[in-house]
């Protein structure tokens, strides 16, 4: 105890410093703490959330990013803006030196043998071939441009060298998901896995897999907690940021996480830090350790929850065998030995948890995931206006979470509660609804309050204009502002929407991504992620309802700005087209498999509504 006593009194004194920003807590723990001892030291993270008086909140990343929890209504009726609340509570063991090279020497080849890594390599050589056919336009007019460019000067092939290997850097430091020598980037595969993907393409012509893995033997049982290690790779300040993750899928469903570091044999997760952000997808079929790599640039929240995800049985969003519908693969911008991170499942093997195609999930590539070049698209959301929400790493969607619970929590509840606007009955607490960003309460009846600005509501709306706005507008509105509205048309009728004057919202401009956003969910269900509208120029499309009501979300999660305003309306359904044009000529390229034709038609009075093929409604 008198060795302990200098080390808790130098922790303390420093704790809540660390918590505000400092780092005096982590440096001392990694100080103090040697391999020579057993120290047994309970930490109380204590983050600093912001919550709005419905009880959404997001926890503050000790690294700069925000994650996003969609609600928690055990909070109610808080009135300051900035609460404190404990998150975490762990036992903290740190691990002999010689369980630490075990795991360490076991996470360098994610705990499989010589003979299994040379068998996933070889299938996964034989799917890049067979993609590299199923495209060959495109691997031509690749092989072109590099023969093209072989002729140039020696100075402009320097230039060429200099632009190549900044890209390369900054695929590293900026997309760590993307690594080229894994499965779809940041995918680890068994050999089992490889084996089962190639037959399944040469059979099918695509991939047999679905979001979610189907074998029971790759699931984890829900009713144990899943123990989870770290290898020793990790700073005390990295352990906390995983530890937040695993906390904030424990939030969220039934499931429960476990540390254990004084074992080395039976299943569970290790972290570790080998190679970039990768991991195995579901659990290691014989029990043994499996490992997620999470590197310096991996540790944020979203990314760790992404890494989490595969481990939890999750494949990526655009897989899907209903991906075609949503976006559109643009083969020619790929680069040529990537052209197997884009393959697609079967419809007859998916298990999708009935959860429809998700724009807003963490596991969903970004635009311009493995370009040939950092300015190309990769991905084109069939409707435009959903360009901007594909990719994100901030936060778990909602439908990202009703999966999991699925899957894994269909049996938490006795009963089921009729819960309203797409949400679910929780399977962490019974006897409420989880609901989707924007409402709150009970039955998810109510519409979220705003925070930290007098804003949103439920509107109701007649054939005049009325006009929303971000708080303050056309004054900058602040960081961590948050504003839902409901807007309602009388029966029969729709919303329409559109944005006017100046417009500004935090945005990658880089990556065609919104950090902050105004959202928009105009579809028949309001679980689902709507589309994102943010960076700079007023959007000029006109939105309409596929029903009576529309949900409006405006969040600012990473800085002020101007924000936007809008004119809304209740717009009958009577608009009349004219009729049909005639077919255009067949001559339009699209890829290198496809050409196209249109035809168009004329709306006479301005109040027509067109509906895509995935529920989105224009007019």
């Amino acid at each position: 105890m008198a060795l302990l006593k200098p080390f808790l009194s130098r922790t303390f004194s420093s704790f809540f410093a660390t918590i505000t920003g400092g780092r005096n807590l982590i440096d001392s723990i990694e100080e103090l703490i040697t391999t020579n001892y057993w120290l047994i030291f309970v930490m109380i993270i204590v983050c600093t959330c912001s919550a709005p008086s419905n009880g959404a909140f997001f926890l503050n990343d000790p690294y700069g990013y925000p994650f996003v929890s969609l609600q928690d209504d055990s909070i109610e009726s808080v009135s300051a803006t900035t609460i404190t609340t404990t998150t975490i509570i762990s036992t903290i063991i740190t691990t002999t030196t010689a369980t630490q090279r075990i795991f360490q020497e076991k996470a360098k080849t994610f705990g499989q043998s010589a003979e299994e890594i040379q068998k996933v390599k070889y299938y996964l050589e034989k799917i890049q071939k067979f993609e590299a056919k199923q495209h060959p336009e495109e691997i031509r007019q690749q092989h072109t441009t590099k023969n093209s460019e072989a002729i140039k000067d020696d100075l402009q092939i320097a230039v060429e060298v200099a632009k190549f290997e900044k890209r390369q850097k900054d695929s590293i430091t900026l997309n760590p998901e993307e690594n080229g020598q894994y499965y779809e980037g940041d995918i680890v595969l068994d050999a089992q896995q490889a084996h089962e993907i190639y037959e399944s393409m040469i059979q099918h012509g695509r991939r047999t897999k679905r979001k979610f893995i189907r074998s029971e033997l790759r699931r984890w049982d829900s009713h144990k907690p899943i123990i989870y290690s770290f290898d020793g790779s990790h700073t005390i300040r990295e352990q906390r940021v995983i530890e937040l993750a695993l906390e904030h899928w424990h939030n969220i469903t039934c499931l429960n996480f476990e540390r254990r570091d004084d074992e080395i044999q039976e299943n569970r997760i290790v972290f570790t830090d080998v190679d970039g952000c990768a991991s195995n997808v579901g659990r290691h079929p014989l029990g043994e350790p499996q490992f997620v790599s999470l590197a310096p640039e991996c540790i944020r929240l979203g990314v760790i929850a992404h890494e989490v995800a595969h481990a939890l049985g999750f494949w990526h969003e655009q897989s899907r065998p209903d991906r075609d519908n949503y976006v559109t693969v643009r083969w020619e911008n790929i680069d040529r030995d990537s052209k197997g991170q884009f393959l697609k499942e079967l419809p007859t093997d998916v298990d999708n948890g009935d959860v429809p195609y998700d724009y807003g999930s963490i596991m969903h590539y970004r635009s311009k995931a493995f370009g040939r070049y950092e300015d190309l698209f990769t991905l084109n959301t069939n409707i435009m206006d959903y360009q901007k929400t594909i990719g994100q790493r901030d936060q778990l969607s909602f439908n990202d979470i009703r999966l999991m619970n699925v899957i894994y929590c269909s049996d938490s509840c006795a009963q089921k509660l009729p819960c309203q606007r797409g949400g679910y009955t929780d399977p962490r607490r019974c006897g409420r609804c989880r609901c989707p960003d924007g409402f709150t309460g009970k039955l998810c009846e109510r519409i979220m309050p705003g925070f930290g600005a007098d804003c949103g509501g439920r509107i109701e709306l007649t054939s005049s204009w009325k006009r929303i706005t971000s708080p303050n507008y056309p004054r900058d509105f602040k960081e961590g502002q948050e504003c839902s509205w409901l807007l309602v048309a009388p029966p029969g009728q729709r919303v329409q929407l559109r944005f006017y004057g100046e417009f500004e919202m935090y945005c990658k401009v880089r990556h065609s991504l919104c950090m902050d956003y105004i959202e928009i969910r105009n579809s028949t269900d309001f679980a689902n992620t709507g589309m994102r509208y943010c960076c700079y120029g007023t959007p000029k499309s006109s939105i309409m309802s596929a029903t009576e009501d529309m949900l409006v979300l405006f969040r600012s999660f990473y800085r002020g700005g101007k924000g936007f305003q809008a004119q809304v309306r209740a717009l009958p359904t009577t608009g009349l087209f004219l009729a049909w044009s005639e077919w255009s000529a067949c001559n339009a390229s699209y890829g290198a498999q496809h050409r196209i034709r249109h035809r168009r038609r004329i709306c006479v009075d301005g109040a027509c509504i067109v509906q895509h093929s995935n529920g989105e409604v224009y007019g």
